[in-house]
């Protein structure tokens, strides 16, 4: 705890650098939100995925999606302002292939696609507090949370910064690198309880330091494990992949220092300010 103002600087110019990028350079939000054209193509001869996305980046389309299908079809997914037909043209490189489908994704859909994906992660985020709350202490809950909505504002920025493109995908894996930074944070306040119940003489910080000293080797290989296979995943998973377990990498990182510094240093600030005992 000695080294929390520290650690508060660190999170402090994060989150406010991350806030910025967000409001100056903006998400690059993908189909999901942005709205555009669906097309389904089915060739006569098989085509892999990664020489599509190579065809269609060359002819200078950039924001598209590109999937294959049970039926042996490929989906192309473009946003609203790359051409359509530019895109179809491009595909006959590839020999003879069958345009089944053409359609198009409206901007009512992707404004309700955006409306609840920000209500999943505020749910999210409010069940999470609850729970704290329930389990150990309101003010634990408080700054349980505080740390979580650190290390989303954290993910989303680096999202911003990289200019990766946000889908439901990754709104989704947001949510779970937001579940695993506060399981984390979950077992250092066990511990806390546990020790304060059981070491009645010592201060707040001093049961702290203990408890997250005690939690440290568990929290070090948990987090180092899941970045390196997060990382591998994120180096040669390709592009579908890639843009997914970058929240992880980024996640992972911020989520266990927020657990190791932040969490705990909220909680024992909240209680300096809120209670009227000696906690220090």
């Amino acid at each position: 705890m000695k080294y929390k103002n520290y650690a508060y600087a660190v999170s402090l110019t994060l989150v406010l650098l991350s806030v910025f990028l967000i409001f100056w350079k903006g998400l690059n939000l993908g189909l999901d939100f942005t709205g555009g054209t669906l097309v389904e193509v089915k060739f006569e001869k098989q085509v892999s995925l990664g020489e599509i996305r190579k065809r269609l980046e060359e002819v200078g389309i950039k924001a598209f999606q590109v999937q294959d299908t049970t039926q042996g079809t490929v989906i192309i997914r473009l946003r609203l302002d790359e051409p359509r037909d530019k895109a179809i043209s491009s595909l006959k490189g590839f020999g003879e292939n069958q345009v089944l489908r053409v359609e198009s994704i409206g901007e009512i859909i992707s404004k309700e696609l955006r409306s609840k994906a920000l209500w999943a992660i505020i749910t999210a985020l409010l069940g999470i507090l609850v729970y704290l709350a329930y389990r150990f202490e309101p003010i634990w809950g408080l700054g349980a949370i505080l740390a979580l909505a650190h290390d989303v504002v954290i993910v989303v920025g680096a999202y911003s910064l990289t200019q990766l493109e946000v889908s439901l995908d990754v709104i989704a894996s947001v949510l779970i690198v937001a579940g695993y930074s506060v399981t984390d944070t979950v077992v250092v306040f066990d511990r806390i309880r546990e020790n304060l119940r059981i070491r009645k003489g010592l201060k707040l910080k001093e049961v702290i330091d203990l408890s997250i000293n005690q939690t440290l080797s568990r929290t070090i290989m948990t987090s180092v494990t899941t970045f390196v296979v997060s990382a591998v995943l994120f180096a040669i998973g390709g592009p579908a992949l890639s843009k997914v377990m970058f929240a992880f990498v980024v996640g992972v990182v911020v989520g266990t220092l927020s657990s190791i510094f932040v969490a705990s240093a909220f909680v024992l600030d909240i209680k300096r300010l809120m209670v009227k005992e000696e906690v220090t």
